[in-house]
Formats: structure tokens, sequence, C-alpha cells
């Protein structure tokens, strides 16, 4: 049998005994850098949250640099002989860690991200060399950090015996494991029962992976699967972050004594698709769309109904979704009406109630839900007539979605055709609307015809909410302005844009658009050639052309092509995605 020499046992101990106290340093370290995340985030307003905090940044940090020393030091420790070695890799590994640390701060502060493959490379892409250039200041700090810890490794070393009688390190370690293990079980805690002062810290820390205890809590009766599930569709994830928004006071310029604002009808047919307005199905709609501006590469802000209206009502991306609802955030669109008192007509026909109308857009107006289309004619055709000479803003949502999600033959020609009988009847409906509207009133009245989303053929991709086909999320926008000569605008648009159009175009709003929307006045020449779409899971930036450059929140980056074919890209657009992340995070507190 084979005898390992004493000395050998007596250097690795002694190798090992160093190594834990330079992790020890390397978890001081790392928590100083890290306590920058609390002037990052969100720093909660709640004493529990407080407590948390400190808890998840110490036992966050701690795990991580313990787990690493455990993956590859303390592995080394026996295979490498000479202690100097050892030591040596301990430092490189010590400094490029905690610049990496000192770096993702900063990528945090700018983006509310961390730090990732995709990130590095739009941080050193060459197109960017201000960008870069930029960044280059933060491995400034790389040899200072590296002689701090070379020091340390040498003091450590020369005073090891010493420091291994020290008895308070024990003490501190078994503090640093209980910061852990609690502000996991806080978290789990937190999660069951929407503490949203707790929950919304979820990705303040790089690698940080909460643990959510559901499934035992379920187990052990103290949590309902089903009130669970409906408390998240009706109120939005609890850990989605605060928002700033408006991001200042909005300022409005003085409306002449004579000029009064006019009436706004806004109607949104979910389901339309932007090749659907034909003479031969939609007649009136495709005159209605001859005497207006017809923009005609128009996307909307989400993949599905409930995150379009988003992007409809406060000109935001999908992402804001769940933010909107826990905070109950009112369109600043929507209360600026409220303050000119405007009368609301809202009617709404679809298969579900969005729970952003009642809980956030028009928590102060009453809103008619109806389940068949005619039904909502039939209610605005009374409501107008009610009107008088009083401004109004009415909000008409027809639905396709739900009359052909009743159509179960999977046969394309007679969907299509189907679809077709669906577009005449809502053309049916949009008829008498426009004829209840005299030629004085339209006179002074602005009408926003679009949808949330178009409807896709294809029966799978319907149902797959990862799905951003153009058939799903190029719609049709028209918008009639008075005194507006009627045009058909090729650029590239978004329903992000409507907002900010008509609040400098109606309302005079004299703040710049990125303090209340992410879209841009449609009636400005000068916008991208680019707009944005999201769910809660991807970022989609669609270009000019109806190129699609894809990322999900774990970084994950596809291309497709104008027909929505995947196409092999090994270099993502850096700099237009640098843009995207740099206006998603705009209204984030």
């Amino acid at each position: 049998m084979l005898k390992i020499p004493r000395q050998y046992w007596e250097a690795t101990s002694q190798k090992i005994a160093w190594g834990h106290w330079f992790a020890f340093f390397n978890i001081v370290c790392a928590i100083l850098i890290g306590s920058r995340y609390a002037f990052i985030a969100d720093w909660p307003n709640t004493l529990i949250g407080k407590i948390y905090f400190f808890l998840n940044i110490l036992g966050h940090f701690s795990f991580i640099v313990f787990a690493l020393y455990l993956l590859i030091l303390f592995p080394l420790s026996f295979l490498i002989k000479n202690p100097y070695s050892l030591r040596a890799v301990g430092v490189v590994l010590s400094t490029l860690g905690l610049t990496l640390l000192l770096l993702d701060t900063e990528i945090f502060n700018r983006f509310h991200l961390h730090l990732s493959f995709l990130v590095w490379d739009i941080l050193i892409n060459p197109d960017n060399g201000d960008l870069a250039r930029n960044w280059e200041r933060f491995f400034v700090p790389m040899p200072l950090i590296f002689l701090i810890v070379m020091l340390f490794s040498r003091w450590s070393w020369d005073k090891l015996r010493s420091l291994e009688r020290k008895k308070w390190i024990r003490k501190a370690a078994y503090g640093l494991m209980f910061c852990f293990i609690a502000s996991h079980l806080l978290y789990a805690w937190a999660d069951a029962y929407f503490y949203r002062p707790i929950t919304v810290q979820k990705a303040n820390l790089p690698l940080s992976y909460p643990m959510t205890a559901r499934t035992f809590l379920e187990k052990n009766q103290l949590l309902n699967r089903d009130t669970y599930l409906d408390r998240i569709a009706n109120s939005g994830r609890a850990d989605a972050p605060y928002l700033d928004y408006p991001k200042q006071p909005l300022r409005y310029a003085d409306n002449p004594a004579d000029k009064k604002t006019p009436n706004i009808l806004l109607i949104n047919i979910s389901g339309l698709r932007h090749d659907a307005i034909t003479p031969a199905d939609m007649p009136s709609l495709a005159a209605f769309a001859a005497n207006s501006l017809d923009f005609k590469n128009n996307y909307s802000g989400g993949n599905n109904p409930n995150m379009a209206l988003v992007s409809l009502f406060y000109g935001l991306n999908a992402n804001y979704f769940d933010s909107l609802l826990n905070q109950r955030e009112q369109s600043v669109w929507i209360e600026r009406m409220q303050q000119l008192d405007y009368q609301f007509g809202l009617f709404v026909t679809a298969p579900f109630k969005s729970p952003l109308y009642n809980r956030a857009l028009f928590q102060q107006q009453a809103l008619n839900f109806n389940g068949l289309n005619q039904q909502s004619t039939q209610q605005w055709l009374a409501w107008h007539r009610q009107q008088n000479q009083q401004t109004w803003f009415s909000y008409l949502q027809y639905d396709l979605l739900g009359a052909m999600a009743a159509f179960t033959k999977q046969d394309p020609e007679a969907q299509q055709q189907y679809y077709r009988l669906q577009l005449q009847e809502i053309d049916r409906q949009l008829r008498q609307i426009m004829a209840e509207l005299s030629p004085d009133e339209l006179a002074k009245t602005v009408v926003v015809i679009t949808a949330d989303q178009g409807y896709s053929y294809q029966p799978q991709n319907n149902r797959d909410n990862n799905y951003f086909g153009r058939d799903r999320i190029q719609v049709p926008l028209l918008i009639a302005l008075p005194n507006q000569v009627p045009q058909q605008i090729e650029h590239i648009s978004s329903q992000m844009d409507i907002v900010p159009t008509l609040m400098q175009q109606l309302f005079q709003v004299q703040n710049p658009q990125r303090d209340y929307s992410q879209g841009h006045n449609l009636l400005n020449s000068t916008n991208d050639d680019w707009v944005f779409v999201a769910n809660q899971r991807w970022n989609v930036v669609v270009a000019d052309d109806g190129t699609q450059y894809q990322i999900d929140s774990q970084g994950e980056y596809r291309e497709y092509d104008a027909q929505y074919q995947q196409v092999n890209s090994e270099k993502p657009p850096l700099a237009l995605f640098l843009q995207m992340f740099n206006r998603d995070r705009n209204f984030l507190d």
C-alpha cells in the first residue's frame, strides 16, 4: 500500500488553511464592492425588505466566493505542490473576479442587466469605439486590486499560525451561513405571499437564484395554487421591478380659449391582420384608410393582446406589464383626458377581460364588457347620442380572435374563408359607427383604428406565446386627424408611437417624449428605423425590412428574416441591442 509522506499532508493542510483565510478576504472584498448594488437597485421601503437586502448581500457573496474556492482553489491545493504557485493562481483569479464584479455593478447601473457573453460583446464591440473606451476605465483599478490581493496573500501566509488561533473566524463563518439560509427562506416566504419589497430584489445581484418553496407549501396546505395563480394573473408577477413613470411631472402649454381639444375615438380590432383591409372584405374600413394616415409598416408592442395594451395606452413595451399591474399605474394619456374632463365611453368585446383595464388603465371609469361585437356597437351608439356638446374619449375593442378560436376546422382554405366572413361582420359594425359621426363632428374628432395583434392561420403558432411572426405582430394603424392630408406611410412604426403623437399633437405636452414614453411622434420624419416588440421572456428588435433580432432574458439570441425563417447569425447587431437595452430600461426606478 502506497504511503503518502507526512510532510505532504502538513504542506497540503497549510495550503488549505491559507485558502480558507484567502477565501474569507475575498468574501469581504466582494461584499464591499457588491454593496454598490444598494445604491443602484430599488431600496426597500420596509424594515423586512431592508433586513432581507443585508442578509442577501452577505449570504450571497459569501456563498459564491466560497463555492468558487471549493471548485477551483481547494482541488489545486492538492495538485500544486509549490505554495507560491498556488498563491499566485489565487491572486490572479481573485483579481479577475473582483474586477468583473466591479464591472458588473456598472453594467447593472446602466442597463439593469448583469454581465453576460452578449453584454460583454456589446462592451468591446469595435463598432462602438467610444463605448468600449468608456468601459476600459473599469479595468484601471486592476493593478491596485492585484496589489492589495497579493499583499494579503503574502501577509496571511506569513501570519498563518497566528491567524489559525483566531476564534472569531468560526463565528463569522456561521454568521455568513445563517445569512445565506435566512435570505433564501425569507424569499421563499415572500414569493408565496406576494411580499414585493423582497421579491422585487430577485435580480439585484449577479448569479442570484433565490429559493422558492411553492410545491412544499402546497403539499402542506399552506398555499392554495389556484389562488396564487389567480393573483399573478390579476396583479402581475411579484418580482416585477418598480417603475419611475413618468420620469418627470408633465407640463402642458395652455390651449387658446377658442381652441377646444378634439374628441378621440380609439378602435382596437383584436386579430385584424395587416393585410386584411381590402375593398372586397372591408369596404368601409378601406374607405376610411384612403382618407387617413395609413401606416403600412406598423407593429404591435407585444405578441398577445394583454401585453399589447401596454404599448397602445402607455407607449411602453410589454416588459412593463407586470409592474403596471402591481403599482396600479395609470397612463399619462388617460390621466390627462381626465384632467380635461373628457367623457369616457369604454366598450370591450373580448374572450377575456384584461386585468390592465380595471386595475390600472380605467380605475375611475365604467367599463362595458360584452360577449358580442354587435352588443358593443349598440351600446356605443346609445352612449354617443347622450354626449351632446361634451368632449369625449371612446374606446371600442372588437374581437376577431374569439370567433376564430371557435372555428375548429384545420383546413387552411376553410379557415381563411371563415376569417373573411368575420372581417365582413366587423366592417358592418364599423359602418354603423362612422355613419353615426356627422361631418361636423368628424371635423373635431381624432379617429384611431388599429389592432393589438393579428391573427395567425397556423393554430400551433397561435398558441405559442414565443411566436413573433409578422402575421401576429404586424398590425394596421390608421389615424384620421382634423385637417390632416391623407397619406400612406411606409416608414416602420409602432403602437408605442401613438401616445407620444397624441400627447404632442393634441395636448401640447412640453416634456421630451422620453419622460413618458418609449415611442416617437409619428409625424416626425427622424424616427428610428427599428421598433421594439416584447413579452415577459423575449425582447425583439424588428428592422425596417422585417428582419428580426430576438434575445431572451437568459441571453439566448435568434435571428429571423422577413418571412420569419430562422437564419444563422454569428454576430448579433450589437449596436442595435445597446440602443434597445437603453430604451427598454428607461423607466425602471
